[in-house]
């Protein structure tokens, strides 16, 4: 295990991102810190150098950040400049200079990095099979198409939301640079990315009451799109005026960038909208974690979870033996709940991060891993998704917390999902008391419907062929089981008989 601190220094921010990493496994971002230096407007406004002034705010910043770093026990730097520094004549002594001064080697990304990271920052964190991800910078508007998790074409055209000049030039530079985008399929969804789209998540969730606070993976469409940026321009404000919560950047820069993420929008022919928070600290991360594997994750939700668990030193092994029982549970019981397969995601999140809260509370830990859960860094599960996981994980008893928090939920939910968290939180609990002594003493379970009743086996290690056999090998955990049948009748009007 090692830590690292990422260094980023762009046209707008400079970001430090300490990351510890289990090397060819998991990475997780301990701490984030960014400032606002605004290089670009600085550029605009000193005829394209970088004045001593901003250098000297630039090293003063940096060296900050080298203590942080220090003080948390880095042992290994990753520092990485945007290539859109690049419009500073200057740049390359500038970079000299920031180098010479930290004692560090700062390496200017070319296009073609800044659209990898960005790629493999979406591609390992949102479980879309094609997509074309579009991103606002300050300088630049990168547009990244892929398929089957395979770039296929990608463009950078030189504006963003900082030096925006009108529309009609910015889609005369979009035709130069993008004719390929205009073949692509019509129903894939736009991945946005950078502060521009999730400045528009977070207004759009005010605007609606969205119940789920989360900019990762909030879906919406271009029509609400193109609503929030005439709320924007209706505004009575100042263009430089900053909407507290919403970004850290004026009104009018957020304004800039969506007019040109509308743009691209109209140009491409897309409607769907799926945004991504994570930027090029979480792309840079994951790459120095796998090191030369450069192949995106196959499962994004299970190494999410695994990240998690890792991150929260609880026992992997036996939260996957937990799983084990709950999706072989799921199958034997499927005639029962009838619950389409996708279900499973949720059982696999809520099983295996059914321990989470007892990092805190070793005994009431339930409330607490539902709290957990909807604020962990889940990928590859929709909102909807997780919040259901979260009452699966947690709602073994239905009181007055759980029906409350429940109703916050009513317009992301329906009287089927209700019904389907109590099915899967009933799988979920019985699997957590047959594996009650942390033993793995069941192999396999057998269930049969039998017209009113369900008779559950619990398949032991226990070998019937031989002269002793130890039929109470699982006496402890059919005991336990066995206080759960009210529970289980209740929900699947079955009555059960475990063996």
């Amino acid at each position: 295990m090692m830590k690292v601190a990422i260094m980023e220094l762009g046209t707008n921010q400079i970001k430090l991102s300490i990351v510890r990493i289990e090397e060819g496994k998991y990475f997780e971002v301990e701490k984030e810190y960014s400032e606002n230096v605004g290089i670009e407007q600085h550029l605009q406004e000193n005829s394209e150098l970088i004045k001593t002034v901003k250098i000297k705010e630039c090293i003063n910043i940096l060296q900050m950040y080298k203590q942080i770093a220090i003080a948390n026990g880095v042992s290994k730097y990753h520092c990485v400049a945007s290539a859109n520094l690049t419009a500073a004549k200057n740049y390359v002594s500038f970079l000299e200079e920031i180098n010479a001064d930290l004692d560090l080697e700062f390496k200017l990304l070319t296009e073609e990095e800044e659209i990898n990271i960005l790629y493999t920052a979406v591609v390992n964190t949102i479980d879309i099979a094609k997509g074309l991800i579009i991103s606002v910078s300050t300088s630049s508007t990168r547009v990244v198409y892929y398929c089957r998790r395979v770039i296929l074409n990608s463009a950078t055209i030189p504006m963003g939301a900082a030096n925006f000049t009108n529309l009609e030039e910015f889609n005369q530079l979009l035709k130069n640079a993008g004719e390929a985008f205009q073949q692509i399929d019509p129903e894939i969804p736009v991945i946005g990315s950078s502060e521009i789209f999730t400045g528009f998540a977070r207004l759009s969730r005010k605007k609606t009451k969205y119940p789920f606070d989360m900019d990762h993976n909030y879906n919406s469409d271009k029509n609400h799109f193109q609503e929030i940026l005439t709320f924007l321009q209706g505004l009575d404000v100042e263009r430089g005026a900053k909407l507290k919560g919403i970004t850290a950047n004026g009104v009018g820069y957020l304004m800039n960038g969506m007019s040109i993420a509308l743009a691209v929008m109209e140009y491409t022919n897309l409607n769907k909208i799926v945004i991504n928070r994570n930027g090029r600290n979480i792309g840079i991360a994951h790459r120095l974690t796998m090191q030369e594997d450069e192949r995106p994750i196959n499962d994004v939700c299970l190494n999410s979870v695994e990240t998690i668990l890792w991150a929260n030193n609880l026992d992997l092994e036996n939260a996957k033996y937990q799983y084990l029982l709950a999706s072989t549970l799921y199958m034997q019981l499927k005639v029962l709940h009838k619950l389409p397969r996708v279900f499973t995601r949720i059982l696999k999140t809520a099983t295996l991060l059914y321990n989470l809260g007892s990092n805190i509370n070793k005994q009431n830990f339930d409330k607490i891993t539902y709290y957990a859960i909807l604020n962990a860094n889940l990928y590859g599960l929709s909102h909807k998704e997780i919040v259901m996981a979260a009452f699966v994980a947690s709602c073994r008893n239905w009181d007055d917390f759980m029906l409350s928090e429940w109703v916050k939920y009513k317009d992301l939910m329906d009287e089927e999902d209700l019904m389907a968290v109590r099915k899967l939180a009933m799988i979920e609990a019985m699997a957590n008391t047959i594996n009650v002594r942390n033993q793995k003493i069941v192999k396999d379970i057998s269930c049969d419907v039998l017209g009113d009743s369900v008779i559950i086996k619990l398949i032991t290690e226990t070998d019937m062929k031989k002269a002793k056999v130890d039929v109470d090998a699982a006496k402890t955990e059919i005991f336990q089981l066995r206080k759960l049948s009210k529970e289980f009748t209740r929900i699947y009007k079955k009555n059960v008989e475990i063996l």
